[in-house]
């Protein structure tokens, strides 16, 4: 009995050792915020909106900075973000992309091989139309393309495979529509699904929430349903899920943040920490309610979950699409 009182105590004590040192890592240099597209792309506006919170507040004893390395649907900075290893000081925005691009075999990096740290916001996909559009609702958009897959054509941006093109594909399935006849064209910008739908030349627009909404504000369009949980605010407001409509689909621009491969416990309760902070913050809500972005914090834990829930279905849609490699 003395024996495994021993064993259990060494255990115990090694055991505190660890949590303790585990909460004791900290940056020493400046930390780099990563964005994978352009200055002024979304996630180069969420990288810049963390770093000046962090700024402003002085949540460090070190600078951070903003380092813009676009390329091949943010390969080229999941791919740099890598070149560190093990190195905390170093974090990335993140995006759908991360497990599409794998998927379609664009890129060979997956969740599996970055360090999951948070997830932070979701822009939910929206379905709209020309006001005098013969669609009023969700469920309208569901039955014509019941009867007929190729009946309804659909505008968005920037790529197949991308969350619009999934939601699409969301949609139609449960209701036995073969999603390899939807009418889909992409365009490289909003704006231009915009503008054909307004032009009668597609029947709907799916983006993100912020593209139609200046035009549904205007009173030039009209959303038939959103895809997000529950109803979101604004010129929205008055707008049903689909959900309410009967429809089980969510869908989103969701965006995250994540860190090289190779991170250890320290370095990962750390930035558990410091992003539960962030999105707790005032000046974070801001920036979320000022572009239409739902706050959808999860922890590292829980972001690993949710990428690999979010990997499994896109997986299978984007395989009934012919776009999984």
């Amino acid at each position: 009995m003395k024996t495994q009182a021993r064993i259990v105590a060494v255990v115990l004590l090694f055991l505190c050792a660890f949590g303790t040192h585990a909460a004791d890592w900290h940056p020493e240099k400046p930390i780099e915020v990563i964005s994978g597209v352009a200055p002024g792309g979304a996630l180069d506006i969420m990288a810049r909106a963390m770093q000046k919170v962090w700024q402003e507040k002085r949540a460090f004893s070190v600078p951070s900075t903003v380092v813009n390395r676009p390329g091949a649907g943010s390969a080229v900075a999941w791919t740099y973000l890598n070149s560190h290893a093990g190195d905390a000081h170093y974090l990335s925005v993140t995006s759908a992309t991360l497990l599409t691009n794998s998927i379609t075999g664009s890129n060979p990096l997956n969740q599996n091989d970055v360090t999951p740290l948070a997830q932070m916001l979701s822009e939910y996909v929206v379905f709209a139309v020309r006001t005098d559009s013969p669609l009023k609702t969700g469920r309208d958009l569901v039955e014509r393309l019941k009867k007929d897959p190729g009946a309804v054509s659909f505008g968005l941006a920037s790529s197949l495979g991308n969350p619009s093109h999934i939601a699409i594909a969301q949609l139609a399935r449960p209701n036995g529509v073969d999603v390899k006849k939807l009418k889909v064209a992409v365009f490289t910008a909003s704006p231009q699904a915009m503008t054909n739908v307004l032009g009668g030349h597609l029947d709907v627009m799916v983006s993100n929430a912020s593209g139609p909404l200046p035009q549904i504000e205007a009173g030039q369009m009209r959303a038939l349903a959103v895809a997000s949980p529950r109803r979101l605010g604004a010129a929205y407001a008055n707008v049903p899920t689909l959900k309410e409509q009967g429809i089980n689909v969510v869908a989103a621009f969701w965006r995250g943040v994540i860190g090289p491969k190779g991170m250890t416990p320290a370095q990962i309760a750390f930035w558990d920490t410091e992003l539960a902070r962030l999105a707790a913050s005032d000046d974070w809500k801001k920036y979320l309610a000022d572009h239409q972005l739902e706050n959808d914090y999860r922890n590292s834990r829980e972001s690993k979950q949710f990428l690999d829930a979010e990997y499994a279905e896109y997986k299978t849609i984007l395989g009934e699409l012919g776009l999984a490699k």
